[in-house]
């Protein structure tokens, strides 16, 4: 399909989602029209209409996403509708679909998730119209429609979803690439062949009850095949009076959204623990503070708002974390680069942290080069300082106490080094590659007592390599880790 004849209908509650949108898909040639709540988007498609694409929020004012994906597939069935929200569940995905919804996109989503998941329900809306066509001129059987019409097979090769045809005399009839990919021994079975050669009882029973269920219904279920989850959607295929010729199964990856939830299972519980600990000890503090039980000692009265204030610390460090980290994904993280002395910087990190080391009986060390003493770097003060910070505090964190951390600046060639050395715990072989991954913690028995969320390290990754730099970890169990940031001279 001709992009350029292409007309998008974006409706979303949010305004910056709204315009976001636009300017990507405008770049690329779409035409957008934008609407703030369901109703207005309902009003749009009816006034500004006729729309190929349609993107939706699942909860709007006025009309809930849901209910408006209802309206606009009884006006046009072939509208291609793709839900992009921040609340999506596998329900909701399953709910969207059976409501006529072609995929959807959680929030935040870059602009190749957006434009990828266009071009595919575009691919969609074109097979099916190509198929309605075919299906018009096809003769009694699936089987010789799938002889006879090389170029449905043709578009059928070309899908990223697999699709298996099975005809009434349980034949698999036609088959597309990805299907022969997707099922286990698939590939190697020359079409037609008997449905009870496909080694999925799962498939099997579904495509069964289909062709053997004596009306219009539509199977889906989650099937694991090769460590990939599947949906996997049975449709029958009805002849023009209404009867049974045949059933289409169509499998569509969702490995990624089931591990995005698993994800964000974790993460909400992981963030929950984090807050409640520090919320609690906090309570605890200033409730002592206005009751009667503790005597009024200015000295002692100090000393918990002063616990309090540590604990408050802890909170805004996690909320930090999590608002870069947002905007990083939402690109909104925005970088202010100048001339900066890489020794100084550091130096003023480490001093950020000497208090925190005082407390657990640490040494920590500066050594190597001094301030003026190597060449500058192109970089975002705050955001430098940030993530040096970030390493030493991770340092002092995991270095049981009457330990040591030594911070050293150097220069190679054209790179300015920060290392930053601890005598720890240290990492296993297997946990230096995922050490820097969004929520990774080493789970044992000498982290259990140790707090944090698992994006301190990858905001690190995140913000030196924006600075086009790069860092690494040498680490052993028992014998510590060694962090480096490696930067280019300006």
């Amino acid at each position: 399909m001709n992009e350029e004849a292409v007309r998008l209908l974006v409706v979303d509650d949010e305004r910056g989602i709204r315009e976001g949108v636009r300017m990507i898909l405008g770049a690329e040639g779409f035409d957008v029209v934008t609407a703030e709540d369901g109703q207005a988007g309902l009003e749009a498609f009816d006034s500004q209409g006729p729309f190929t694409v349609a993107l939706i929020d699942l909860m709007m004012p006025r009309m809930p996403g849901l209910e408006l994906l209802g309206h606009l597939h009884q006006r046009d069935p072939d509208l291609v509708v793709i839900i992009i929200t921040a609340h999506a569940t596998i329900d909701s995905a399953v709910e969207g679909t059976k409501r006529g919804a072609y995929s959807y996109i959680p929030k935040p989503f870059t602009p190749d998730e957006l434009l990828l998941a266009i071009r595919n329900g575009l691919e969609r809306r074109s097979l099916a119209l190509e198929a309605r066509r075919l299906r018009d001129e096809r003769e009694s059987r699936l089987l010789e429609v799938a002889s006879e019409r090389s170029k449905s097979t043709t578009i059928l090769k070309c899908m990223t979803d697999g699709v298996l045809v099975i005809n009434l005399e349980m034949l698999v009839v036609l088959r597309n690439d990805a299907a022969a990919r997707i099922v286990p021994g698939l590939a190697a079975r020359p079409v037609p062949f008997a449905l009870s050669e496909l080694t999925s009882g799962e498939i099997r029973e579904s495509i069964v009850d289909v062709l053997e269920g004596g009306g219009p219904q539509i199977l889906m279920r989650e099937v694991s095949l090769d460590e990939h989850t599947y949906m996997v959607n049975v449709s029958p295929v009805l002849d023009s009076e209404d009867r049974i010729s045949g059933a289409v199964a169509v499998f569509r990856d969702i490995t990624a959204l089931k591990a995005l939830e698993t994800a964000k299972s974790l993460f909400v519980s992981m963030v929950a623990h984090e807050l409640k600990n520090p919320l609690a000890a906090t309570e605890g503090w200033l409730n002592l503070l206005v009751s009667d039980l503790v005597k009024h000692d200015p000295q002692e009265e100090r000393h918990m708002i002063e616990r309090s204030l540590i604990r408050i610390k802890t909170l805004r460090t996690l909320v930090s974390e999590l608002l870069n980290l947002t905007a990083i994904e939402t690109g909104n993280f925005s970088l202010r680069r100048a001339p900066v002395d890489v020794a100084r910087i550091t130096r003023e990190a480490v001093e950020s942290q000497r208090e925190r080391a005082d407390e657990r009986d640490i040494v920590l060390t500066l050594s190597g080069r001094g301030e003026g003493e190597t060449g500058m770097v192109l970089a975002d003060r705050d955001a430098l300082q940030m993530i040096i910070a970030n390493l030493v505090d991770n340092a002092i964190k995991y270095t049981p106490e009457q330990g040591h951390v030594s911070v050293r600046v150097e220069q190679n060639g054209m790179y300015v080094r920060v290392s930053v050395q601890d005598d720890g715990i240290g990492l296993a072989p297997e946990d230096t590659g995922k050490v820097f991954d969004e929520f990774f913690r080493v789970k044992n028995e000498q982290t259990a007592s140790i707090p944090g969320t698992g994006l301190g390290l990858s905001l690190v990754r995140r913000i030196t390599e924006m600075h086009e730099g790069s860092v690494c970890v040498e680490s052993a169990p028992g014998r510590g880790s060694t962090f480096t940031i490696s930067l280019p001279l300006s």
